[in-house]
């Protein structure tokens, strides 16, 4: 099967300083029930620091449910696995999208016509819209430790294409990982370049024939095995009118928000909207499958990567 693909680009909207090893103790239960519950073990004198930086955490995120409750924020944060690393550490280990200077190999990609045009047809589009409904989105996968993302977008992309013409099947990232060399595997990657690779190989291979390991390896991609080919895609241009055009009309759309801010790294529900969000700082991929509105908010589906 061969499918048009499309590819769009939309901005979403700790250091810790020691001076004392002085902890808060009635924390101490919940910080050891932490540690229980996401297997963390650390070397000896590695803890004192980590218990600060997920105090810091622990801080941050009492304040901003605060704030919510106040009505100061349209969603709110929870402690998770990421709860011991600095916002940096979280960046450098988890959002693999690397935006394309022009250096590297890969063709420059045609623009998709016709999108981003404003006409009375986009008064037609529906208030809300959720693929996930339309059965053409795979489950949530996990990412593990493994800068990714880029791959998981590609493959929700044309996962969703399949899933529109009745075979939904989960498509291989480990495929793209270990067989696009113009990307750096767990080293972060190009949604254009992961199309580009499908096109060149002659079709990708699906998660069960070639089993997800978030470790980059030799390729062993089997075109006797391909259930999916790519046969064009394009880019919308930066404007979300283009991008609910392309989600209803064509389906889920491979995109790349700022992920970079503490509010992301621990967001927990609601609609996500941090006034700090940069259009300078987009890296990290993800698969855009509907819209919608509340309370007069209006907001994006995204599917991303759940990692342990």
């Amino acid at each position: 099967m061969y499918f048009p693909l499309f590819l769009g680009f939309v901005v979403g909207v700790i250091l810790v300083r020691a001076s004392e090893n002085t902890f808060d103790s009635s924390l101490d239960v919940e910080w050891k029930n932490w540690k229980l519950q996401y297997n963390r073990h650390y070397i000896e004198g590695e803890e004192t620091n980590r218990r600060m930086i997920w105090e810091s955490a622990m801080s941050y995120i009492e304040q901003h449910n605060r704030e919510y409750a106040m009505g100061k924020h349209t969603f709110t944060v929870g402690i998770n696995q990421f709860g011991d690393l600095t916002n940096e550490e979280f960046n450098k280990l988890m959002n693999g999208f690397l935006i394309n200077e022009g250096e590297s190999s890969i063709a420059k990609v045609e623009e998709c016509d016709g999108f981003d045009e404003t006409n009375e047809n986009d008064l037609k589009l529906p208030e809300s819209f959720d693929w996930r409904k339309k059965g053409v989105v795979t489950p949530i996968k996990n990412q593990g430790q493994c800068r990714s993302c880029w791959a998981f977008s590609a493959t929700g992309a044309l996962e969703g294409q399949m899933g529109k013409r009745g075979k939904l099947i989960s498509l291989s990232e480990q495929n793209l990982l270990d067989c696009d060399l113009q990307s750096f595997g767990c080293n972060g990657g190009y949604m254009e370049s992961a199309f580009d690779c499908i096109q060149k190989e002659g079709g990708i291979n699906s998660e069960k024939v070639y089993p997800y390991t978030a470790m980059k390896s030799d390729c062993r991609f089997r075109r006797d095995k391909v259930v999916a080919k790519v046969r064009k895609y394009c880019t919308l241009r930066k404007n979300e009118t283009a991008l609910a055009k392309g989600v209803t009309k064509v389906g889920p759309i491979s995109i790349a928000i700022n992920a970079r801010l503490e509010s992301f790294q621990y967001y927990n529900g609601g609609i996500y909207y941090d006034p700090q969000c940069s259009n300078q700082n987009v890296n990290h991929a993800m698969l855009a499958i509907g819209y919608g509105i509340e309370d007069g908010d209006n907001y994006w589906l995204i599917k991303n990567r759940y990692v342990p």
